[in-house]
């Protein structure tokens, strides 16, 4: 593992609210979420508007001179009547954003954070010139009235006219989630909103409680064991303020919730500062990957099953219940044309999302994987011999993956068709190519690594 590349940071909803489950702001609930954090020197991301940004301004420039803290703009309400949507609101983030920048003139990286729901809120923000926007949901369905079923996860340029999916070349907006999924868990039991890193959520799932995280350790396990893999991994973790009190404000949840979250949320903190990861801000984070990728890089996250199963109550029975597994080791991965997961011992992928040329944005993104076939394969002491041969399919991004014990082994460089090949943890290898129509061959070939002289 390669801890530092894991880039973890931590935002706090604290909007001025005015609905019907609270009006206000969480003065409460912010002093308790930033005391926890500020205990082990953990940045707090707030999100804020002009509503909110009057009474929390002093605090959370102390903050920032004494821990780091940032903030990024909560989007406003999207004017759906409007003849030109995208115009006007583009114009409400510029007056947001000027009240938010008077107020922390350090604040000069434009970010965003709302619920993705549709496209005109990712138009409005690249017209208003920002640079990050926070709030995709992986896997998500219904929840919240959002239907992210589709977009990759972590970090990625999004394209602005087609808001679920990566920009083709390259991008001005930065999009991460709102909070980082169990990928495994997430992907096998369709229930992405009950297996996250969301307190309350994993609360009322049954998955931790304000004495056991053992559940949330694994999870960041995960990520953790893939830094070792990728350049960077990306571990972005929210709570909101409002849910973090109980007042004539917002009482959103019962109080002893409030509590139990605030003592996962200190056991966590505890348990991953005692790794060299990297701790930013959001702000920070998407300066830092504007910087080093100019499109969406690639990413995967092999994954396994922690094993530890959520309650059978109202909260996990809500959308028809959960499958309990247990489950195989899993490999996700991503870039700017498709998205894949790959279960162990399989070579096609079960799941293919392709993002070249699709415009629908209400759809998913799926393709069948077409037919492979193994015409060859041989292994010895000393090598690994396999020949993949695809017959006649339309183009596509595609990939495959072969699942063995390979800590000796090393991909031997080939000629001929453009694959890209990975060994992953020493327990498999990925090939990603893309099929052109006709007939393809794929040779792969392993051989045991050389001794050092």
């Amino acid at each position: 593992m390669k801890p530092e590349r894991l880039v973890y940071t931590y935002v706090s909803m604290a909007a001025h609210y005015d609905t019907v489950w609270g009006h206000g702001t969480p003065d409460e609930g912010v002093e308790r979420t930033a005391a926890t954090a500020h205990k082990y020197n953990i940045p707090v991301t707030w999100i804020v508007n002009s509503g909110s940004i009057g009474i929390l301004g002093e605090r959370i420039r102390r903050w920032h001179e004494e821990y780091g803290d940032d903030v990024i703009l909560r989007c406003p309400a999207i004017p759906r009547r409007s003849d030109n949507p995208v115009a006007q609101m583009a114009d409400l983030l510029n007056s947001e954003w000027a009240e938010l920048q008077a107020a922390f003139p350090w604040a000069t990286t434009k970010v965003a954070g709302a619920g993705i729901k549709d496209g005109i809120a990712i138009a409005a923000l690249e017209e208003a010139g920002f640079e990050g926007i926070w709030g995709y949901c992986w896997e998500q369905v219904w929840w919240d009235g959002i239907t992210n079923q589709g977009v990759p996860w972590g970090f990625w340029y999004v394209d602005k006219d087609r808001y679920k999916i990566p920009h083709p070349t390259g991008g001005q907006l930065v999009a991460c989630e709102w909070t980082a999924r169990d990928l495994h868990q997430s992907y096998h039991t369709s229930s992405p909103v009950i297996y996250s890193t969301d307190p309350n959520d994993v609360l009322r799932a049954g998955l931790c409680t304000g004495t056991d995280i053992e559940y949330w350790k694994r999870l960041f396990q995960d990520y953790l064991r893939n830094t070792a893999s990728n350049e960077q991994v990306y571990f972005l973790q929210h709570q909101e303020a409002h849910e973090m009190e109980v007042t004539e404000a917002f009482a959103v949840y019962p109080f002893s919730h409030v509590v139990a979250c605030d003592e996962m949320q200190d056991l966590f903190f505890q348990y991953i500062t005692q790794y060299p990861i990297t701790i930013t801000t959001l702000p920070q984070a998407i300066r830092q990957y504007k910087q080093r990728q100019s499109e969406t890089a690639p990413c995967w996250m092999l994954t396994e099953d922690p094993l530890i199963r959520p309650e059978l109550n109202e909260y996990t029975m809500t959308l028809g219940g959960v499958g309990l597994g247990p489950w195989p080791d899993t490999l996700f991965y991503y870039d700017k044309e498709c998205q894949l997961a790959f279960i162990k011992g399989d070579n096609k992928p079960r799941m293919l999302r392709n993002y070249v040329g699709k415009w629908n944005m209400q759809e998913e993104f799926s393709e069948p994987a077409p037919p492979v076939f193994v015409t060859h394969y041989a292994k010895s002491a000393e090598s690994i011999e396999i020949v993949y041969e695809i017959g006649h399919w339309k183009p596509i991004p595609y990939g495959l993956a072969y699942w063995d014990e390979l800590a000796d082994y090393e991909v031997e460089p080939g000629e001929g068709t453009a694959v890209q090949a990975a060994v992953i943890e020493d327990k498999l290898v990925f090939l990603r190519f893309n099929l052109t129509g006709g007939k393809m061959k794929i040779d792969l070939k392993l051989r045991r690594k050389k001794e050092p002289n």
